[in-house]
């Protein structure tokens, strides 16, 4: 993954080969106007204030950064011998500084969230996390920091990128302070280069096609865990059915009972039999079905997705087929039997028609467990009659998950080998877990998921499972979230899904990280049993969930920038544009082919929690934020 390749070069940088001073080329011509400047006299008056009596005055630059940036600062005159400029931005939960000498420049990551994270120094807890640094050759008269969509902060000196590093947590102001002797008069002053606004705001047009027609929408959603949210309040239920309407995550996919389910069911909504995850020290989120939580989720219009993973000891049978083994190498020693596990689908079917009204909109072959390819297609073909014999001709399948897309492709190609169990299953579908490999480098995903899209033959796509579990990743951060929101996109564009869904909707949880990316919501037991989002995943989702509708289909657009990302839906009556800019730039849209007025923009990003608003006459996307144009009003 690109920042570990980074963080081993950099490493390496700061040792050795960072005594290799890089050679500057000469300083740009200055030609952007200034946005501030800046003047600090070494033996000027002290800087006002508490707790620093012999500190030259800082400069605070009085914006708010969005969640990607470029800025730059211009330096009037080369830095003095034995002074250092430093460039210190900071965020909720951490924060980087830059350090410029003469002849160095330094960065340093550090966290301030915890008091575990004191070192015995300064007067709030903090402890550096990164460091790197690289001399240099010549006159440093600009110094640029980028904040890009790739989780990584570049430094550039006169246009030169001079350093880069992982960045994975949100930074949101900045200020300058100069280091330098109290005795001798030094000056140091310059400008914040304006970041592009007013006229010179670059300009992007998007052109809809509403001709070319692509995948039907089903929808969006995730897995809920039954055990978390027994645990709301009355309230809490309450507004928890109100957040998933307001955000249409109406796709509600079960983690039922597996290993402990009763040859019955007769204890598939019992919570003490059922078959727990731990997750870390955090309390267990089992796996369990809810009738009545099904009825909720029916009663707003929505669907019930219904699959097992680990199979009950009496559904399967020894392997005597030819020697197989999983996804780590292990022998596969047990295999489903087809025909036990038709008759607990469809008896599954049959208790939830008869509680709900309704048997599940789909259900799934089995979740992440290897069959051989041999099991997996009886199962197909068993299932499907089974169903048909029983009444549910409506109930459509999906093939068994695989947790990685690469292994997705492995199983589709497989199963297509068997063109009479191909036939039976109406959707392809895979977790997406290794996306994490290319979250710094989203678009090196891309020839996964081709290649996921004709292992399928074009067969409708559900993303069943998406989320952060790589512990390298669990910042609650907006860059992360922010990162998901490509994978969305891609997987609406490149794999036609007809369905996103999060892992999990709601989690249990007692470490804050963990939840921030593995759910969307956990229970806060301080604020009576509510639920309240973990981290930005839920405002990006809500992005593209809000107003892409069940039905509507997605038609083709086209931007002609490579860091503006957007998809457009559409339907007999209404219309959804969603714009993600994964520059560090804004951009101003110009669009051409909209067969309706929009009715309404929602924002989304660092700041904006989808903020609904009229549509300007000047349409701004800025840097990391998503905008949403859409006749559909949404909850």
């Amino acid at each position: 993954m690109r920042w570990i390749v980074l963080f081993a070069s950099l490493a390496v940088a700061a040792g050795a080969s960072a005594q290799q001073a890089v050679p500057l080329p000469p300083p740009p011509a200055a030609s952007a106007p200034a946005a501030d400047t800046f003047r600090f006299i070494s033996d000027d008056f002290a800087g006002p204030g508490w707790s620093r009596p012999d500190e030259i005055a800082r400069k605070y630059f009085h914006e708010n950064l969005t969640a990607l940036f470029e800025r730059t600062l211009t330096l009037d005159a080369a830095l003095p011998q034995r002074t250092t400029l430093r460039w210190i931005f900071t965020g909720p939960r951490a924060g980087l500084t830059i350090e410029l000498t003469s002849n160095k420049v330094r960065i340093a990551e550090r966290y301030y969230d915890s008091t575990a994270l004191y070192e015995g120094q300064g007067n709030f807890p903090e402890k550096t996390t990164f460091t790197a640094e690289r001399q240099y050759t010549g006159d440093a008269r600009s110094l640029t920091v980028i904040a890009d969509a790739h989780l990584a902060v570049r430094v550039l000196i006169n246009g030169q990128q001079i350093l880069e590093a992982p960045l994975l947590f949100d930074l949101t102001r900045h200020q300058l302070m100069l280091a330098a002797s109290r005795t001798a008069h030094l000056v140091v002053s310059g400008s914040l280069v304006d970041p592009g606004v007013g006229p010179d705001l670059k300009s992007s047009t998007i052109t809809i096609n509403a001709s070319q027609v692509h995948q039907t929408m089903l929808g969006f959603g995730g897995s809920p865990s039954i055990a978390a949210y027994a645990e709301l309040s009355y309230e809490g239920k309450r507004a928890y059915w109100q957040i998933l309407k307001r955000y249409n995550l109406l796709l509600s996919r079960e983690y039922p009972m597996g290993t402990e389910l009763k040859p019955d069911l007769s204890n598939l909504e019992d919570l003490a039999d059922a078959t727990p995850h731990y997750y870390g020290d955090n309390f267990p989120n089992s796996e369990l079905s809810s009738f009545d939580y099904s009825r909720h989720v029916l009663n707003l219009g929505g669907s019930v997705i219904y699959e097992l993973w680990a199979l009950p000891s009496w559904a399967t049978v020894p392997n005597d087929g030819p020697q197989a083994t999983d996804t780590w190498n292990k022998p596969i020693k047990r295999v489903a039997n087809p025909d036990e596990y038709a008759r607990l689908i469809v008896t599954y079917c049959k208790k939830a028609q008869a509680a709900t009204g309704s048997a599940p909109a789909v259900v799934g072959i089995e979740n992440e467990v290897d069959q051989p390819p041999e099991v997996f297609s009886s199962m197909a073909l068993t299932l499907r009659r089974e169903l048909d014999k029983a009444g549910f001709t409506a109930t459509k399948i999906h093939m068994a998950d695989a947790s990685y897309m690469f292994l997705g492709v492995d199983r589709a190609t497989e199963l297509r080998k068997n063109p009479e169990a191909w036939k039976t299953l109406d959707y392809s579908a895979v977790h997406e877990y290794d996306f994490q490999e290319f979250i710094a480098n989203p678009d090196l995903y891309d020839a996964r998921m081709m290649q996921m899209h004709d292992a399928t033959d074009g067969k409708p796509f559900l993303a069943t499972e998406i989320c952060i579990n790589d512990p390298h990743y669990q910042e609650p951060s907006y860059r992360i979230a922010f990162a998901v929101a490509q994978l969305y996109h891609k997987n609406l564009t490149e794999l036609d899904a007809v369905a996103l869904m999060y892992c999990w909707l709601l989690l249990d949880v007692e470490q804050p990280t963990f939840a921030g990316s593995r759910s969307l919501l956990a229970p806060d037991r301080t604020r009576g049993w509510i639920p309240v989002p973990t981290s930005f995943q839920l405002r990006v989702m809500g992005a593209f969930s809000r107003h892409i509708v069940k039905g509507m289909q997605r038609i083709s657009v086209e931007t002609g920038d490579p860091d503006l990302l957007a998809t457009a839906f559409a339907d007999a009556q209404n219309e959804t544009l969603v714009v993600v800019n994964r520059s560090a730039t804004a951009r101003k849209l110009a669009m051409q082919g909209a067969a309706h007025p929009w009715a309404e923009m929602e924002r989304t990003g660092l700041e904006e929690e989808n903020a609904v608003s009229s549509v300007p006459a000047e349409v701004v996307v800025e840097p990391g934020e998503i905008v949403v144009l859409s006749t559909v009003k949404a909850e």
